[in-house]
């Protein structure tokens, strides 16, 4: 039992470090060389953990040698669209104008259900409204509507307004974000500041966030006061 825990903790920390190397879209909308790879990855690290009496080393060796082929072969990718071309199945456009290319559908094996139901959790309801909806290389649908169905903008409406960018977290449940401190370029005092105003302390704070136009929202913690 010891011998399995050690190798499953093993086995782990590699695997974190592997998915690591590999990158954030590993662990998303995944390519088809990228699938395989990540099913293999399972499967070979489950290997040490089944057998026991079989040497950790055996496993991984090919573990290694995989995860050094898939980040050569993204590499390889990126750098030339042919090769890409022949692992990963080229963009499909299902709907043109308004118009279903059913040849499309039928090559990529999806129902006319299917296609209406991606629409739906897009919030358009019919394909009549949709100009392209192509079907991209990892498998995920891109859809871009008609004009005379797209939502308002201000900018459609000539109306100014200020882009307040992302929302910051600076303290969450008592603990300062570091790295959203470094980020922002902004030291404890500045908000330690804001915080005496409000007669708190960091540690009374549930969620504190700015954006890029520097407002500032703040939740208290319960019973903090």
């Amino acid at each position: 039992m010891l011998t399995i825990f050690f190798k499953s903790l093993l086995v782990y920390v590699v695997l974190c470090i592997a998915m690591r190397i590999l990158g954030k879209r590993q662990l998303g909308e995944l390519e088809v060389s990228e699938l395989v790879t990540t099913i293999l990855i399972s499967e070979i690290a489950s290997i040490p953990i089944s057998n026991p009496e079989m040497p950790l080393y055996q496993s991984m060796i090919p573990l290694f040698l995989i995860i050094s082929f898939e980040v050569i072969c993204s590499f390889l990718l990126s750098r030339y669209t042919k090769l890409k071309n022949i692992i990963s199945p080229s963009p499909s456009t299902l709907i043109y104008k308004g118009r279903i290319n059913q040849k499309e559908l039928r090559k990529n094996r999806i129902s006319p259900e299917e296609l209406l139901s991606e629409l739906r959790l897009k919030n358009i309801p019919d394909p009549s409204h949709v100009e392209y909806a192509i079907l991209e290389q990892n498998g995920m649908l891109s859809v871009i509507p008609k004009i005379a169905h797209q939502q308002v903008t201000l900018n459609d409406l000539k109306i100014d307004a200020t882009d307040s960018g992302i929302t910051h977290i600076i303290i969450s449940q008592g603990v300062w974000d570091e790295h959203n401190l470094k980020i922002l370029n902004k030291s404890k005092s500045y908000f330690e500041k804001y915080l005496q105003k409000n007669n708190l302390s960091y540690k009374d704070v549930f969620l504190l966030t700015i954006d890029d136009t520097d407002s500032k929202s703040l939740i208290i913690k319960e019973n903090s006061k």
